[in-house]
C-alpha cells in the first residue's frame, strides 16, 4: 500500500514543507498530491485542481498552507475521509461554527486536526496553564510600517507620519484575527493553545525602528510566568513570510512518524 501525503496550496510555504520532507517522503515510498487552483506540473508531485480528484488519491496525511478561505472551503471534506490534517491558516478557527464542525468532523469520522507552532514557540507552556482561572496572556505582534502600510492608509494614517511605536490595534485575539486575517493567524493559535480567543489580549504594534517581524509573547497564571521575544528571518522564497514557518509544518509532520517525540 502506498502511503499518501496531501498539500493543499503549492506557494512558497508547502514548497519549504515538500523540500524538507523529501527524506522522509522517500523512506515512507509516499506518494505526494497537491490540490491547487493552477495544473502547473511540479516535478515528485501529483497536481490536482478539484478536491474531489485530490482526495481519490486518499490521502492520510494532509498539509493546508493556503488561505483561511480555503480552511473553510475543503477542511471539512478532507476530515470526512477520516484523514490527519495539519492547518496553518488557523485564523479561519475565528469561526468557531467551522471549529466545531471540524472537531464533531474529527469524533464521528477518527480524523484529527494538528495546528503548528509556526512562526511562535512557547505553546507547550501555555497550553499546560489554559486551565488556570487566572489565566492571562498577551500576544504583541511588531512590525515595521511597510508591513501595514495599505491598512494605516486605510485607516486614514500616512505611514510616513509614524516615527515612534504605534499601536494600530489592541483587543482581543478573535477580533484581530477577523480584522487581520493573512497577518494574524499567530494570535489564533495562541489563543486555542491558551485560554480562547475572547480571552487573549492583543497589541499589533507599527514600529518604524524594526527591521524585522517581531512577536512578544506574554503568559502569567497562578503555575508562575513566561515571557519570549522572537525575530524570525523571511523565507528564501517569499520574503513576506517568515522562513520559520514551513519548517514548523514540516516538523509536525516527522513527528507524526517519530518514535521518540519531545513534547
Amino acid at each position: 500500500m502506498t502511503y499518501c501525503i496531501g498539500l493543499i496550496g503549492f506557494g512558497a510555504i508547502n514548497q519549504d514543507v515538500l523540500l524538507s520532507l523529501q527524506p522522509l517522503v522517500k523512506q515512507l515510498q509516499a506518494k505526494v498530491v497537491v490540490l491547487r487552483q493552477q495544473a502547473n506540473e511540479h516535478e515528485g508531485v501529483t497536481v490536482c485542481t478539484q478536491l474531489a480528484e485530490f482526495l481519490a488519491h486518499k490521502p492520510t496525511l494532509i498539509i493546508e498552507a493556503a488561505s483561511q478561505q480555503a480552511v473553510a472551503q475543503y477542511l471539512p471534506s478532507c476530515l470526512e475521509t477520516g484523514a490527519t490534517v495539519v492547518v496553518s491558516s488557523v485564523g479561519a478557527f475565528t469561526n468557531t461554527a467551522l471549529l466545531e464542525q471540524a472537531q464533531a468532523l474529527c469524533h464521528s469520522k477518527g480524523g484529527r486536526i494538528i495546528v503548528p507552532s509556526g512562526a511562535v514557540g512557547g505553546l507547550d507552556y501555555i497550553q499546560s496553564l489554559r486551565d488556570a482561572p487566572d489565566t492571562r496572556l498577551i500576544y504583541e505582534s511588531l512590525k515595521p510600517v511597510k508591513a501595514w502600510r495599505q491598512e494605516l492608509i486605510a485607516a486614514d494614517i500616512d505611514p510616513d507620519s509614524i516615527t515612534g511605536p504605534y499601536t494600530m490595534f489592541e483587543g482581543n485575539a478573535a477580533e484581530a484575527a477577523r480584522l487581520y486575517p493573512k497577518n494574524l493567524n499567530v494570535a489564533a493559535t495562541l489563543a486555542l493553545a491558551g485560554p480562547g480567543l475572547e480571552k487573549t489580549i492583543v497589541r499589533v504594534i507599527v514600529d518604524p525602528a524594526l527591521e524585522r517581524n517581531t512577536h512578544r509573547i506574554h503568559a502569567e497564571s497562578q503555575f508562575g510566568k513566561m515571557s519570549m521575544e522572537i525575530r524570525n528571518f523571511p523565507s528564501l522564497t517569499n520574503p513576506k513570510s517568515s522562513w520559520i514557518v514551513a519548517q514548523s509544518i514540516a516538523s509536525v509532520v516527522k513527528r507524526e512518524f517519530a518514535v521518540l517525540q519531545i513534547r
